[in-house]
């Protein structure tokens, strides 16, 4: 599978001092790339969306935590140990939502102390310097380890399409969203180079724009017939027969098969049930919450107000004031999903279970 961008969302510097990422709240007018050199930039650059997608989260996270680990300047693994510990507990809390986020910080920190048990008898100057490598070696194992199921997902979301097929997109879950290539989207990039033009209506996504902004921005970049639509046409172009799948991406999947995604995607499902039009959910298996029962225990993160009655407006949209329900996700049912497809194939959400036993 060929990547259509010379660039990736999120990478780590060639020494491992920097966090490099594509600013995405500057998208689609700008492609400006940020280095980010302190555990507070990474923070600010996750819960201010400069970095966002679920894969992309923990990816950046995991670098972070590496970077900061390799500038900071100490003599003894107690020390290292103790800032380790600091920057991943301030990072775990920058969104709730992602599960790839925890993830992520959780491998990190596995590796620290699997590292440092097998330097019981090496030195601090040794040791200090195994650690490092060793954490950020991990960070870029998981990058590498995303890419490859970001083209294994596509392969199996391309499966299910045929030529000149209308796909509906919600948000973005491509190229942006994760290292390369894309979950939701990654089918429809491989789809474009076999030949079968899809058309894809991607909703803008409210009130962030994610869809206007970085979904219709990476699709028309990448050549892809795509058409904007407000998100309250969905079912319009659905009644009209102009949809054969909605394929979305998700930030968290419940143990018996829920998903939390975008705020909107619960109520695309609904329509998408009502007019017999299957909805995918793409998810690599780091985003399933075994721990979490079902949708309901999900914590749904809240954004300011700002961002509905201000941003992206020259001048307020709404009276100074008004109180404001900001939602980042919802919650879709698993009754509402035709499959889930992960790396390790398309999965019912009743079978989500069943991959416990794979891991």
């Amino acid at each position: 599978m060929k990547s259509v961008f010379p660039y990736d969302s999120v990478e780590l510097s060639p020494n491992g001092r920097e966090v490099v990422i594509l600013d995405q709240t500057q998208l689609p007018n700008q492609e400006r790339f940020l280095h980010l050199t302190s555990a507070e930039q990474i923070f600010y650059a996750i819960t201010r969306l400069k970095v966002r997608g679920a894969p992309a989260i923990g990816i950046a996270a995991a670098f972070g935590l590496a970077m900061c680990v390799n500038r900071y300047r100490t003599r003894t693994v107690q020390a290292l140990e103790k800032e380790f510990l600091r920057v991943k507990h301030y990072l775990y809390i920058s969104r709730p939502t992602a599960v790839n986020l925890m993830w992520a910080l959780d491998r990190m920190e596995r590796c620290f102390y699997s590292t440092k048990q097998n330097l019981e008898t090496a030195d601090d100057k040794h040791a200090i310097g195994a650690l490092r490598k060793a954490l950020t070696a991990e960070a870029r194992a998981i990058k590498a380890e995303d890419v490859r199921m970001c083209e294994t997902i596509s392969k199996f979301g391309f499966s299910l399409l045929h030529p000149g097929c209308g796909i509906l997109t919600h948000c973005n879950a491509g190229h942006l969203a994760v290292s390369k290539f894309g979950t939701a989207l990654g089918p429809i990039y491989l789809a474009q180079q076999k030949g079968y033009l899809p058309h894809v209506f991607c909703d803008e996504t409210r009130p962030l724009l994610q869809g206007a902004r970085l979904t219709a921005y990476e699709l028309s970049k990448a050549g892809i017939d795509v058409t904007l639509i407000c998100d309250n046409m969905a079912a319009t172009l659905m009644s009209q027969g102009k949809v054969d799948f909605v394929f979305v991406g998700c930030d968290r999947v419940a143990a018996n098969g829920d998903v939390a995604n975008k705020i909107g995607t619960n109520g695309v499902a609904i329509i998408a049930k009502y007019y017999k039009v299957p909805l995918y959910v793409f998810a690599p298996t780091s985003t399933i919450d075994f721990n979490c029962k079902q949708g309901a225990d999900i914590v749904i993160e809240e954004r300011p107000a700002f961002e509905v009655t201000d941003m992206y407006y020259s001048k307020p949209m709404a009276p100074r004031g008004i109180q404001v329900y900001n939602p980042a996700f919802d919650v879709t049912p698993a009754s509402l999903i035709a499959g889930i497809v992960t790396e390790k194939g398309i999965i019912k959400p009743r079978e989500i279970k069943n991959l416990k036993k794979l891991k």
